[in-house]
């Protein structure tokens, strides 16, 4: 009997797309901006359609999409009272227990925090909570405007 071949679950990942536009300043003229926000999705294609959907549903005209890079991001933590961005590097531990080894593996998070102290006894409690050894070995500020996961944001639809 012939089984069909399987293919293996798509991953998604979160991209980093930057963008650059012309916005007016304070003083009434416009200048040129470059921002970067980030995004989850399952290609790069995804990435940059929604991109360009969240861009003009914010009203952001003319615009370029200059870059879209694979982050190496395992997990986003969002808290809502905080508008900066941490990318956060944690080496986790284990015990294989069969071979009495120790592996360490790093994950990377991005957390919003007030500052980096803030972000660490986040990333601390968000740990505490897993039951495996780990190490934060740094803690970097991110010049991230938003992030969009696509749980929390649905493209309007024109009717």
């Amino acid at each position: 009997m012939n089984k069909p071949p399987t293919f293996g679950v798509m991953k998604k990942h979160w991209f980093n797309c930057k963008v650059s536009y012309m916005k007016l300043n304070p003083e009434g003229t416009e200048g040129k901006k470059n921002e970067q926000f980030i995004l989850d999705a399952y290609t790069y294609t995804e990435a940059e359609t929604r991109m360009v959907e969240i861009l003009e549903s914010q009203g952001i005209r003319p615009f370029e999409i200059t870059k879209i890079t694979k982050t190496n991001l395992t997990e986003v933590i969002r808290f809502a009272d905080c508008d900066n961005w941490f990318k956060v590097k944690v080496a986790l531990t284990t015990v294989d227990e069969s071979k009495g080894t120790e592996k360490e593996a790093n994950q990377f998070l991005l957390i919003s925090a007030e500052d980096v102290k803030d972000a660490f006894e986040k990333v601390k409690t968000h740990m505490n909570k897993i039951q495996v050894g780990y190490l934060i070995t740094s803690i970097i500020y991110q010049k991230v405007v938003e992030v969009f996961p696509i749980e929390e944001w649905m493209p309007e639809k024109a009717s």
